[in-house]
């Protein structure tokens, strides 16, 4: 798929923007605080429906504003026209496809597939659980748009358990609640399992010549506070009434999906403690090319490709393997402070920024 317009009004440091895209890709050159970040943030919020780093609704709006609004024009790969509008004040959001009103958000997921890179995208190494498990979702959903519902589901059980477990209840509400929590939490694990299965089997056969530095490079599914879940829905039923008292001690739940991990390995060791920051930064951006060959291969839609300044810091070698894997199959936009980076990319337009400053 192609972005062709974006207009974005009262979003970040734009007050009201029309921009004119090419069908390759743009190069978005300029020094900090222009707001290359915040332009990308708007096409991938495009194909999300939130921030792509996370930021509430509330701080997306320009200063001295409460509402925004974005509306991107794509092209599909069989060329129709899709419009994506969607609109945010005080709160509410409003999602338009074709002009028409759309309740669900996670219907966005079916027909916009974005991939963002960032200097950021190390925390799926050195950073927290939470941080790889909203990018995998994320990712999985790109895929299974049915899998954001059930996640959405499931930690709507997740919430309402640990409200009853702040509180006397009970056998028959406690087995009502631990059944619901049981009968999802299979098919979502079903979904990451088969997604990371996905992953392993293409850095084993596709990748490895990216980089000489990370030629063995697998992903873990690291379960939380127990070494595997039971087989069974009556074996999983069990297991948490063991857990009972321990759970209600803690007053949450402790164990399930919204606590487990994912763990990179290099030669069968983490990535996170024995890498180097370089190996980090190319097994990032290599997680990405895979994400979108995967959108690609299983969806039949290209992704559109959006790098903020994540080429400053690869040796020339590196950001050549990634162009030529890439070979323009996909919409590409990198944001750069760094003239140079129009050299390596001289077949990107380059797109002129706004004269505002942050």
């Amino acid at each position: 798929m192609i972005l062709e317009k974006l207009f974005l009004v009262h979003f970040r440091n734009y007050e009201n923007a029309r921009f004119d895209l090419h069908p390759v890709g743009n190069l978005i050159i300029a020094p900090n605080s222009y707001g290359k970040t915040n332009l990308l943030e708007a096409i991938a919020y495009c194909g999300i429906g939130k921030s792509i780093n996370f930021h509430r609704d509330e701080y997306l709006c320009q200063q001295g504003y409460d509402f925004f609004s974005l509306k991107g024009c794509f092209k599909t790969d069989n060329e129709l026209s899709l419009e994506i509008q969607i609109s945010w004040q005080k709160g509410k959001k409003l999602l338009k496809i074709n002009g028409n009103p759309i309740r669900q958000l996670s219907r966005i997921y079916e027909c916009v597939k974005v991939i963002y890179s960032a200097p950021e995208d190390m925390n799926l190494i050195n950073g927290s659980p939470r941080f790889r498990r909203q990018y995998f979702d994320l990712a999985i959903s790109q895929i299974y748009p049915e899998y954001i519902v059930l996640l959405r589901d499931y930690l709507h059980i997740v919430l309402q358990r640990n409200n009853l477990l702040k509180k006397d209840f009970t056998k028959p509400e406690k087995h009502s609640w631990d059944l619901h929590f049981c009968e999802l939490l299979f098919p979502i694990l079903q979904y990451r399992r088969k997604y990371l299965n996905l992953i392993n089997q293409a850095l084993r056969e596709q990748y490895p010549y990216i980089s000489d530095q990370v030629k063995d490079i697998a992903i873990e599914y690291k379960i939380n506070g127990i070494e595997d879940y039971p087989a069974s829905l009556d074996g999983l039923l069990t297991l948490l009434k063991e857990l009972e008292k321990k759970e209600k001690n803690y007053q949450r739940t402790l164990i399930g999906p919204h606590l487990d991990d994912y763990e990179f390995l290099l030669n069968q060791n983490n990535l996170k403690s024995f890498g180097s920051q370089g190996q980090k930064r190319i097994t990032v951006i290599i997680l990405k090319l895979i994400q979108a060959s995967l959108i690609h291969n299983l969806t039949n839609i290209k992704p559109i490709m959006l790098f903020d300044d994540v080429f400053a810091e690869l040796d020339q070698l590196h950001t050549h393997r990634i162009k030529e894997f890439l070979d323009f199959h996909y919409q590409v936009f990198i944001a750069s402070p760094n003239e140079q980076i129009a050299s390596e990319w001289n077949e990107l337009t380059r797109l002129n920024l706004p004269a505002i400053k942050l």
